[in-house]
Formats: structure tokens, sequence, C-alpha cells
């Protein structure tokens, strides 16, 4: 009987234990309109312009502002689903509307340096219909006490 609910319990610790990531990732794809869904001859390239930033020194408090252009180099329009940033010291603005092959969009963070003194690296992740839906950008930052 011990190891029947040993068994039990086990196996309801394993099933409870599922990828919830992989539930998002399927949300973000049914996100995608039929007409926009990628395919190996037909889809759209995210390209920076810069994907990696050094944007200096501020004094810890301050607030800090950059926007990183791309450019769709494929051959099928881009939408941006979602933007995720890798600390909730940083938030983001980005371009809504679906960029043509050609065209340029945007993805503008804004960092709060709050108790952030020294060196932050921090990642930016904007999920489109590309191949593959993760498109990353970082920058850092040198964080200074405020004296």
């Amino acid at each position: 009987m011990k190891n029947w609910f040993l068994l039990f319990v086990t196996a309801s610790i394993f099933f409870a234990c599922e990828n919830k990531q992989k539930e998002a990732l399927s949300s973000t794809e049914t996100a995608i309109p039929a007409e926009l869904q990628p395919t190996l001859e037909k889809k759209p390239i995210m390209v920076f312009d810069q994907k990696n930033a050094f944007l200096g020194r501020i004094k810890e408090g301050d607030s800090l502002f950059h926007t990183f252009h791309f450019r769709n180099r494929g051959n099928l329009p881009l939408k941006i689903i979602s933007v995720n940033v890798s600390c909730g010291c940083t938030s983001t603005k980005w371009t809504k509307e679906i960029i043509e092959p050609g065209e340029k969009g945007f993805i503008k963070i804004k960092f709060n340096s709050m108790g952030r003194i020294g060196r932050n690296s921090k990642t930016i992740t904007a999920y489109c219909n590309t191949m593959p839906m993760d498109n990353q950008v970082s920058f850092k930052v040198d964080v200074l006490p405020n004296k």
C-alpha cells in the first residue's frame, strides 16, 4: 500500500511540473494571422542596425533611453507579437504596425538605474513571425553611485 502511495505522489509531481514556456510559445504562434505565417520560401527577416549597444555611464536613479532600429529584409510582412525584457528595470515600446518588406521598425527601451550600481547587461527579445520567432538585442550600461 505504501509503495502505491509513493508511486502516485511521484507521478503527480512529475505531471504537475510541465513546461509552461512551451504553452506561452504556442499562444504566441497562434497570435500570428494565417497570411503572415512564414514558410521556407516566404518569411520576414528582422535585421537590426545594432544588436549590441554600450550605452555609457549614468548615475544611479537616472533613466536611460535607447532605440533599436531594424529593417524587414525578408519577402513577407513582419509583425512583432510581443517583446520581453530580462529585467523589470527595463520597459519597452515597439512598432505595433505590420512592417512591410524593406521597411523599418523600432524597439524603444527605458532603463531605470535605481538600485543597479555597477555594470548592467540586459537582453530584449522580440517575438515575431520570423523563423525562428525570437530576435534578441542587448545593451550594457555602467551605473555609478549617486554622490
